[in-house]
């Protein structure tokens, strides 16, 4: 794997967050940037696991939002790499944890530091124009942790929370489909 020198703070994150799953595959930003330049055709699928309203902000190049990718078995084994990524990797841990429970035989990794850690191995985001974007949400001070040259973008409190119940409701009405 490659290792790539992060900001202490972020690598503090990074480790807290990433020993918290265990029985997750975790991949480092850049053996991810390296995967994704390799495959060819794309055997990589980048699947953000962050509200809508992050997500209009930037996403990873050809990412799929996690909430309207199709997991039906035979279109889920045609990409060989799932990439899970949220900001720092807890909620795409939890779906890379799902994803791997419904196809044992997917190859699914949680993308360790997520956006932050991607951000600084210099992996590219565009808009929800597919434009090329230097902007990224983070949640707050704590998670404002990207590369300097990466401008963040933080909601306040209250839009956080009805992000939040959102999320949560979406969610909960998923599991009843």
């Amino acid at each position: 794997m490659a290792t790539h020198e992060y900001p202490e703070d972020l690598q503090a994150l990074i480790t807290q967050n990433d020993i918290k799953f265990p029985s997750v595959e975790h991949i480092t930003a850049a053996d991810a940037l390296k995967l994704s330049a390799t495959s060819a055709p794309p055997t990589t699928l980048f699947l953000d696991c962050r509200s809508e309203a992050e997500q209009s902000i930037s996403i990873i190049p050809s990412a799929i939002p996690y909430s309207s990718f199709d997991f039906d078995a035979s279109q889920a084994t045609k990409t060989t790499t799932v990439i899970c990524y949220c900001t720092i990797g807890y909620r795409s841990a939890i779906r890379a944890q799902e994803l791997k429970a419904l196809h044992p035989s997917l190859t699914v990794y949680n993308l360790s530091g997520s956006v932050l850690s991607w951000s600084h191995v210099g992996g590219t985001f565009v808009d929800s124009q597919n434009r090329p974007t230097n902007k990224l949400h983070v949640y707050g001070n704590e998670w404002d942790k990207a590369a300097p040259e990466i401008e963040t973008v933080k909601f306040g409190f209250l839009n956080f929370m009805l992000e939040s119940l959102r999320e949560v409701s979406r969610m909960i009405v998923s599991k009843f489909k």
